[in-house]
């Protein structure tokens, strides 16, 4: 994947500032930057899946112009696209997406270049132009296709030009009938054949490739014979067995090329089948096909296989067994294992009778092991093309025999596709959009801000366009891989439970609806089929039905817009199709078109007789004139709708591919909302709980409050019998008081006797708070022996003994002063004896006063 590279934000930073500015500071700063974009060994970073490197692309674009030819930067740029080419990706992407072909060709057609300039120009265009597909006549074509043909009839076998012209031309006629068109309505075309013939003695490819330019020029000879056809067969398997022997690439995958653009063309399908050294040529190719061949070559020759099975020739089939081998041996490869596949489904297809009962336990081994993938490992487009083939091919063989549906189902385990399903989905929630995008774009836009020679709508078109237009194409496959997913789980569910459990499961998922919608507005009749085939058989769970009905509205909400723009920029090129400025005037077309039904006969030979040969000679001119003015308006028009057709198919992309970003956007946030009602509910759950809690509290916390009043009453009135019985205290209290005033006088009699003891008792005090002191003393020692135990043990066991040895003196104290007290209590007790005595002396004496 693509990544914002710090290197290719500064060279976009430097083309805006040489734009705006040509200087020669700016001049060297890009041709550096330029340089060391042209040694860069990581060509991921050149990957067109984010803004800034479609801006690049942008960029690049910008300086191929015609009119700075001769600028040293247009060569460095040119350079770096032959380095960044080197990888297949970038190379699709350059082809398909950025389109690339067209800037190449009028920059190469326009400017006058030196013969190396052109050779480096040519074969980039060789490069990108592989396998390209042009579905009808576009401006830059009617340019290129002379200008190679010029190159062709004009160059000799020496010439460095003719081999990359060659190659260029005949990737721009295979399946491409609009320029097989052009091709064949030039006025050069003798020559072109000559030039062609001649090279009789050139390399093999050179003589296959003048071989499929003359079967193009023109069709009608294959009914003439089967010459041609034999001599191109031959030069097929002639180059792919010298490309496969020498290891030469380049050769081999022309052989391959030449002959599935042969088997395309029904008419000369029976001379194909005519050809009777298919085996003897197979034959090496199969034996030079070992397990350390390099992967680009097999994957080559596995497609030249796979052309030859659906050719169902009947000689080949005793290779069949040989070539189901082959491929198996390599149908988990990384690069290869896409064709591998495709051979192994063409096999299963051609075959009538029964599949090699040991080909198929190996072969059904090979398809677990290709589905199964570690949790680690992140599903690639490579993979996913691999993954998609494999389960067609599963398919396919369910739906052939119900004895290989049986084998498959007990074999394979239902978890291989379940855990295939989930990375497979995986692959849509990690596509670059959302706040990335939007964060690049933002950065895009203030980049964009300083440049302002070029066009910003188109940069922006372009940029964010180009930018989704890998990942749509990749929703798209994960979209097919999900219901092949599905078709195949239900076929095997049939013949066992487990994956008919399995396919109930992966269809309660909501998710897969958006998949299966998708899939029903596929231009793919198969995929189609699937897909409504999985919807009105009623397997769809009423959980996910609201799903599908909604991912249904939003593919017919984003369908429409796109309908009303088709329809719109149709009339606008049919308005500026039929528009035209007038050429002549009308005296001067009216006289052209009399003279013209003159020459039909609408007139008697006498009448025609009359007409100067003056008045012919200035009617042709002047028609001639007209048809070269029409002929220029048309390019030109055609140039324009070119230009008008690609921001209409931008713009189309770029809806289609908000709107899956907008769709993807969707089911997360139906995801999310899920997740938030569930946890609503939890929630509302929970409040509940603690409401009943809550309640349950309360009850508990009113009969606490019941209990507790009642305790409360009881208290008061255990208060207010305490109260009595105080009040009645206090009455005791004021009764005795009165007798100690009645028993003051007493005292006072004693009174002397109670100040000794009180002396004493007030010495035994001054003793005690004596002893209090020290033993507060003590105390603030024993605290300080305290801290300083902290330092040294030893000492405060010694503070410990001191401080018990204290507590036993205070102890003897206490103990002397409670004796102290009992003998004062003792003295009392003598004390109220001694006065009753003096009361009974008393008594007596006022009893003997009385007698």
């Amino acid at each position: 994947m693509g990544s914002s590279n710090p290197q290719i934000k500064n060279f976009i930073s430097i083309a805006y500032d040489y734009r705006r500015s040509k200087t020669d500071k700016n001049l060297i700063q890009l041709q550096r930057h330029l340089q060391i974009l042209s040694v860069v060994n990581d060509l991921s970073i050149f990957e067109p899946t984010n803004v800034e490197t479609l801006e690049f692309y942008v960029c690049l674009e910008q300086f191929l112009n015609p009119l700075d030819a001769k600028s040293p930067v247009v060569w460095k740029v040119i350079a770096l696209l032959i380095h960044i080419c080197h990888s297949p990706s970038i190379r699709t992407a350059l082809r398909d997406d950025i389109k690339f072909v067209p800037i190449l060709s009028d920059f190469l057609v326009e400017s006058k270049l030196s013969k190396d300039k052109s050779l480096k120009t040519l074969n980039l265009i060789e490069e990108i132009s592989y396998k390209l597909k042009i579905l009808r006549t576009e401006a830059w074509v009617l340019k290129l296709v002379p200008y190679l043909v010029e190159h062709i009839t004009e160059g000799n076998s020496g010439d460095d030009l003719l081999v990359p012209s060659l190659t260029t031309l005949a990737n721009l006629c295979r399946s491409n009938p609009p320029v097989l068109s052009c091709l064949r309505s030039m006025g050069n075309n003798k020559a072109l054949v000559q030039k062609l013939t001649d090279m009789k003695t050139a390399t093999i490819n050179i003589k296959l490739l003048a071989s499929e330019l003359m079967f193009y020029l023109d069709l009608k000879v294959t009914d003439l014979g089967f010459n041609l056809i034999k001599h191109i067969l031959d030069l097929v398997f002639t180059a792919a067995t010298e490309g496969l022997m020498e290891n030469n690439l380049s050769w081999l995958r022309l052989a391959a090329d030449v002959f599935g653009e042969l088997t395309s063309y029904p008419i000369i399908e029976d001379h194909l089948r005519e050809y009777k050294s298919y085996t003897s040529y197979l034959q090496p190719l199969l034996n030079g096909m070992i397990a350390e061949s390099p992967e680009p070559l097999v994957e080559v020759l596995l497609d030249l296989f796979c052309y030859l099975i659906e050719l169902d020739y009947t000689e080949l089939h005793p290779l069949y067994n040989e070539i189901f081998s082959k491929a198996m041996m390599w149908m988990n490869s990384e690069q290869s294992g896409v064709a591998a596949v495709k051979v192994i489904q063409s096999l299963i297809t051609v075959m009538n009778d029964s599949v090699n009962l040991d080909h198929l336990e190996n072969f059904i081994g090979a398809v677990a092991e290709s589905l199964m993938f570690d949790e680690d490992v992140s599903i690639t487009h490579n993979r996913l093309h691999r993954i998609t083939a494999t389960l067609a091919m599963l398919e396919g063989l369910c739906n052939r025999e119900t004895s290989y549906r049986l084998k498959l189902a007990v074999q394979l385990q239902p978890s291989v596709f379940s855990s295939l399903l989930r990375k497979i989905l995986i692959i849509e929630a990690s596509l670059p959009l959302g706040n990335s995008l939007a964060q690049s774009y933002s950065d895009y836009e203030s980049n964009a801000s300083r440049y302002s020679v070029c066009s910003y709508k188109t940069y922006q078109d372009l940029s964010i366009i180009s930018g989704n237009m890998l990942s749509a194409s990749l929703m798209e496959a994960v979209s097919q891989s999900v219901i092949l997913i599905l078709t195949v789980v239900k076929l095997l569910g049939s013949q066992n439970a487990a994956f008919m459990l399995e396919y109930s499961q992966m269809i309660n998922n909501p998710v897969l609806m958006t998949h299966l919608v998708r899939c029903e507005r596929s231009s793919i009749p198969d995929l189609v089929a699937r897909a409504v085939t999985i919807v009105t058989e009623g397997t769809v769970p009423t959980e996910s039905m609201g799903a599908l009905i909604k991912a249904t509205e939003e593919a017919n909400a984003s369908s429409q817009p796109s309908v009303n723009m088709d329809n719109g920029d149709h009339k606008e090129r049919l308005f500026s199709s039929q528009c035209h400025a007038q050429l002549f005037s009308a005296g001067c077309e009216e006289n052209v078109d009399m003279m013209i039904s003159r020459l039909r006969g609408t007139v008697d030979k006498m009448e025609l007789k009359e007409c100067a040969l003056t008045d012919i000679m200035e009617m042709y001119e002047y028609k001639m004139a007209a048809m070269a003015h029409v002929e220029k308006s048309l390019r030109d028009a055609l140039t324009a709708a070119d230009v008008q057709n690609r921001q209409t198919h931008h713009s189309l992309l770029q809806t289609r591919v908000q709107n899956d970003h907008l769709r993807s956007l969707l089911c997360s946030w139906e995801e999310r909302l899920q997740i938030a009602q569930k946890e609503k509910a939890e929630v509302q759950a929970s409040i509940s709980q603690i409401q009943s809690s809550a309640r349950q509290l309360r009850e508990n916390f009113r009969q606490d409050k019941t209990e507790l009043e009642r305790q409360k009453i009881d208290l008061q009135k255990e208060a207010s019998s305490l109260r009595d019985h105080l009040d009645n205290r206090e009455e005791n209290i004021r009764r005795l008081q009165r007798q100690l005033g009645d028993a003051h006088n007493e005292i006072k009699n004693l009174h002397k006797i109670i100040k000794e003891e009180q002396e004493k008792h007030q010495k035994l005090q001054d003793q005690n708070q004596k002893l209090e002191e020290e033993l507060k003393k003590g105390r603030r020692e024993y605290d300080d022996l305290q801290k300083e135990n902290q330092r040294v043990e030893k000492l405060q066991l010694q503070l410990k003994k001191e401080n018990s040895e204290l507590e036993l003196l205070i102890r003897s104290h206490e103990e002397s002063m409670s004796a102290k007290e009992a003998e004062l209590e003792e003295m009392t007790r003598k004390f109220n004896e001694l006065k009753r005595i003096q009361d009974m002396i008393h008594n007596i004496s006022s009893g003997k006063l009385g007698l």
